[in-house]
C-alpha cells in the first residue's frame, strides 16, 4: 500500500480534547471505508510523568483532562478496496508536544511510521505544528512518514529537546514513495527515509523542510 513495505502491527493516536471512548462506536465512516471501535480497555502508567496541556501548544487547554486518559482499543477497519482490517490502537489524551516530550523522546521508543495530517494549528485546537519531530527520526528510528505539506521549524524547540535528553540526531535522506489526493482535505506524501552517519544541524534540517513544503507546489 502506497510503497510502504512494513505495516505496523500497533497504532498510537493522541488527541487533547476527547474525553471518552464507548465501547463500540463508529469512528468513521465515509460510504467506502468504516472504522469501528471493536473493544475498549482504559488503561494506567506505571510510571508519573510531567502531564500537561499547556495553553502555549493548545487553544482549549482548558477543556482537557486533568490527568492522562489513555485506551487501547480493538480497532475493524472495513474497506471496499482492501477488506476488513483489524488492529490494536494505544489512544492517548494527550496535546502532541507533551506526549513526544514525556513518552517518546523520555522512554526512546521507537515510532516506524509517523503520521501527521493536518495536526490541528488554526481551528483544530493546536498552537504549534509538530513538523520539528522531523528532526528526532533517528532517535525514532522511523521508516515512513505519511505527512502533509505544512511545516513549521522551531529552533528552540529543537535545541530544548537535544539538551535535555542529550540527544545525538542525525541526517537522512527522503525518499518518495507516493502520493494520497486527499486525506481529511489535504494532500499527504508518502515517504521513506535513508539514515545516514552526518549530524543533523540546522541547514540540512531546513532543506528537509524545504523539500517537504515544495511537494505541494508540484502537480
Amino acid at each position: 500500500l502506497h510503497n510502504i513495505e512494513v505495516q505496523p502491527d500497533l497504532f498510537i493516536h493522541t488527541d487533547y480534547m476527547v474525553k471518552g471512548l464507548d465501547h463500540k462506536f463508529t469512528l468513521y465512516d465515509d460510504g467506502k471505508t468504516s472504522v469501528e471501535v471493536e473493544n475498549r480497555y482504559e488503561l494506567e502508567l506505571i510510571n508519573e510523568i510531567n502531564y500537561e496541556v499547556s495553553s502555549v501548544y493548545a487553544v482549549f487547554n482548558n477543556e482537557a483532562p486533568s490527568k492522562p486518559i489513555i485506551y487501547l482499543l480493538d480497532i475493524k477497519v472495513t474497506s471496499n478496496t482492501f477488506g476488513i482490517i483489524r488492529k490494536p490502537l494505544l489512544y492517548f489524551n494527550f496535546e502532541n508536544i507533551n506526549f513526544l516530550d514525556q513518552i517518546i523522546l523520555k522512554y526512546k521508543l521507537r515510532i516506524s511510521h509517523i503520521v501527521k495530517v493536518r495536526d490541528g494549528c488554526g481551528f483544530g485546537g493546536n498552537r504549534k505544528s509538530t513538523s520539528f519531530v522531523y528532526a528526532f527520526l533517528s532517535v525514532m528510528k522511523t521508516k515512513y512518514l505519511l505527512i502533509d505539506t505544512q511545516v513549521d521549524f522551531s529552533i528552540s524547540h529543537l535545541k530544548f529537546y537535544v539538551n535535555k535528553y542529550n540527544l545525538d540526531l542525525f541526517s537522512y535522506d527522503l525518499n518518495h514513495c507516493a502520493e494520497i489526493m486527499t486525506w481529511s482535505g489535504f494532500k499527504v506524501q508518502v515517504f521513506s527515509t535513508d539514515f545516514k552517519s552526518v549530524p543533523m544541524n540546522n541547514q540540512i534540517f531546513e532543506a528537509l523542510l524545504h523539500l517537504i513544503k515544495s511537494m505541494n507546489q508540484k502537480k
